[in-house]
């Protein structure tokens, strides 16, 4: 439980994550072929109009994930509105799990640990976001604005962000990329203020047919304070109703199936992890035209 306690506390680090079944079939890749309008502020010009929803579970059942939301567009703007929610449950408190004579705050050679932890806790994460785009030239160009509630313990913080982004698209080639929190968005919290630093991704991906079946292929490269990261992810139509896809999510392995059924579409994904369970994902989405 100690990943998924400093995955909570490391600010705005569950917006990763808060993605769609399609997009984390692919790697959770989205920067320039989106699925939902959530992980790039530009993408509602873009994509048909949608409304989604997702669930997850996360390495077993050790934490959760709902998300969703709606994107519309007109010919000349588009604009869209998204929410995650995210929880971690049974997180062991280790604060006083050992005899600390010295009170020195970590364990020393003769303080012995307790039989038992004493006390759990829980994690819950939330924002909204809005997002609107429009064209510039032949560039759609966006920006959103989240507001982001987290609870660790009895500890509460909100805060607050802006994002931007841009994508082009040729006949078979799309280049893109996004700023996060690109003014530093700050947590409040009771007592002190953190900093979510501004990250910047960047898309690139490329559409062809083979024979009958269309193949997509992305890559994004993230860009922040704990290094680079990518999703990389492919996805192949097999038909005009079932889509397979895989990826990577920096060394995580995504697998994915889409099933498309006039105005409905279902998919499913999971990644693996050498360490931990099986993650689960399921998305409902309704095209609007």
């Amino acid at each position: 439980m100690i990943f998924f306690l400093l995955f909570s506390v490391f600010e705005g680090e569950f917006f990763l994550v808060g993605i769609d079944a399609e997009s984390w079939g692919r790697g959770g890749s989205g920067v320039v072929y989106p699925t939902t309008g959530y992980k790039n502020p530009a993408s509602s010009l873009i994509m048909d109009p949608i409304l989604y929803l997702n669930g997850s579970k996360l390495f077993g059942d050790l934490a959760n994930f709902i998300s969703g939301g709606l994107s519309l567009n007109q010919i000349d703007y588009g604009f869209g509105i998204h929410f995650i929610l995210h929880s971690v449950g049974d997180i062991y408190d280790t604060r006083n799990a050992w005899n600390d004579e010295n009170e020195s705050g970590y364990p020393e050679e003769g303080e012995e640990f307790y039989d038992g932890l004493k006390s759990s806790f829980f994690s819950r994460e939330s924002a909204l976001l809005a997002t609107y785009a429009r064209w510039i030239g032949n560039f759609s160009v966006g920006m959103g604005v989240k507001f982001i509630y987290k609870k660790i313990q009895n500890a509460l913080a909100v805060g607050a962000g802006v994002d931007v982004g841009i994508i082009y698209e040729m006949e078979n080639y799309s280049i893109g990329g996004v700023i996060r929190d690109i003014f530093t968005s700050p947590l409040f919290w009771d007592g002190r203020t953190e900093y979510i630093e501004p990250s910047f991704l960047l898309g690139m991906g490329f559409k062809r047919k083979v024979g009958r079946m269309p193949i997509l292929f992305e890559v994004d490269l993230l860009k922040d304070d704990f290094g680079v990261n990518h999703n990389l992810g492919i996805e192949i139509g097999l038909n005009d109703w079932l889509k397979i896809r895989g990826g990577f999510f920096n060394d995580q392995l995504t697998l994915g199936c889409g099933v498309m059924k006039k105005e409905f579409n279902v998919n499913y994904a999971l990644s693996l992890h050498s360490d931990l369970l099986i993650s689960h994902r399921v998305s409902l989405s309704y095209r609007l035209r």
